[in-house]
C-alpha cells in the first residue's frame, strides 16, 4: 500500500483551499438566499411585517423591561450563599404557595411577576487594594485567577423589572428578604460580636500602650530603689526595658478606626452601599427588537418562501 506524505507547505495550501471553498460556498448560499427573497418578496416582506409589529407591541413604553443593579456589601455572609438565596427568586417553585415570589418578597401578585432575571455577580478587585474595580456580569472570570481577586464580602445584584418607578419598594422588600433569613442573621449577629470584641481588644492595648508612657514609670520618686536611666531608643528602669511605644499606640489606634468603620456601616447582614439603579436602556428597546424581529421575520419568510417554491417536490416526497 502506497503511503503519501505531506510537509508543511502542502498543510499549509489544503487549509487554504478549504477556507477558499467555504468562502465561496457561503457566498454562493446567501446569493441564493437573495434570489430566493426577490423572487417571492411578498411572502418575505409579509413575515418582515408581522414580525416588526409583533417587535412594536412588545416594546411599546407600558411593557419596557429595565435592569436594576446594585453592589452590597456583606457582613459575616459568604457570596456564594447570598448569591444563591438572591437567585432562588427568579427560580419560585408555583405548585407550592410558600415558595412563590409574592409571598417571599411581600408584594401585591401584579407587581411581583413582572420582575425577572434575578443573577448575581462576583466583585472584581484588580489592584488588591479592596476596591471595586469591575463586576463580572458574565461570570468569566474564574476563582482560581489570582491576578483578578474575587471580593469575598461584596456582591453585586441584578434583577429586571417593568415597574422603575416602585423601584424603592422592590428594594425594601428584596433587601427583608435576604436579611430575614435565619442563617444569614445567625452568622451577622456572630460577625458583629466578634467586631465589638475586637475594637474592646484594641481599645485595651492603646490604654495598656499608654500607660507604659506615663510620667510615672519614668519617676525616680515612684520607686527610690529603681533608677532611671537613658539606653539606645528607649529607657531602663530598675531591670524592666521600657521604650516609648507611640508607632505601636498609632498602628494599634488605625486598626482600631477601621474596626470602628467596620461596626458603623455593620447593621444588617446584606447592607447596599448605594440603591438600585436602573439602566438607561430598556432591555427590549423599540430599535433593538426591531433589529431582532427584521432578521427573524426574513427568516421566517425565506423558509415558508422555499416551501412554496418546492410544493410539488416536497408533496411528491410525501407521496412516495
Amino acid at each position: 500500500m502506497e503511503s503519501r506524505e505531506m510537509n508543511l507547505f502542502d498543510v499549509c495550501r489544503a487549509i487554504v483551499n478549504a477556507i477558499g471553498k467555504s468562502i465561496v460556498w457561503l457566498i454562493t448560499r446567501i446569493g441564493d438566499l437573495l434570489r430566493l427573497s426577490y423572487r417571492q418578496w411578498w411572502i418575505v416582506l409579509i413575515f418582515i411585517a408581522l414580525c416588526v409589529a409583533a417587535a412594536l407591541y412588545y416594546s411599546r413604553p407600558s411593557n419596557r423591561i429595565y435592569k436594576a443593579t446594585a453592589i452590597a456589601s456583606l457582613n459575616g455572609v459568604s457570596n456564594e450563599m447570598v448569591r444563591n438565596t438572591f437567585k432562588a427568586l427568579g427560580e419560585e417553585n408555583l405548585a407550592f404557595e410558600h415558595q412563590n415570589k409574592a409571598t417571599l418578597l411581600n408584594l401585591p401578585t401584579e407587581m411581583v411577576y413582572d420582575l425577572s432575571y434575578f443573577d448575581a455577580f462576583d466583585i472584581i478587585d484588580l489592584l488588591a487594594d479592596s476596591t471595586v474595580d469591575m463586576v463580572d456580569y458574565h461570570h468569566r472570570v474564574p476563582r482560581t485567577d489570582t491576578l483578578c481577586v474575587h471580593m469575598p464580602n461584596m456582591v453585586a445584584l441584578q434583577f429586571r423589572t417593568k415597574h422603575p418607578n416602585r423601584l424603592p419598594e422592590i428594594e425594601s422588600a428584596i433587601l427583608q428578604y435576604l436579611n430575614n433569613q435565619p442563617y444569614f442573621q445567625a452568622r451577622f449577629t456572630t460577625y458583629r460580636e466578634n467586631l465589638q470584641r475586637e475594637a474592646l481588644f484594641h481599645r485595651n492595648q492603646i490604654e495598656k500602650l499608654d500607660s507604659l508612657t506615663s510620667i510615672f514609670y519614668f519617676s525616680q520618686n515612684a520607686n527610690p530603689q529603681m533608677q532611671l536611666k537613658a539606653w539606645d531608643n528607649g529607657m531602663i528602669l530598675g531591670r524592666r526595658e521600657i521604650a516609648l511605644f507611640l508607632e505601636d499606640i498609632y498602628a494599634e489606634m488605625r486598626v482600631n478606626e477601621y474596626v470602628q468603620s467596620q461596626l458603623a456601616t455593620c447593621s444588617a447582614p446584606v447592607v447596599l452601599q448605594s440603591p438600585f439603579t436602573l439602566e438607561a436602556r430598556a432591555v427590549n428597546g423599540r430599535l433593538r427588537i426591531s433589529a431582532i424581529a427584521i432578521a427573524i421575520g426574513w427568516i421566517l419568510g425565506l423558509a415558508i418562501a422555499a416551501v412554496v417554491e418546492n410544493r410539488k417536490r416536497i408533496a411528491a416526497w410525501l407521496q412516495a
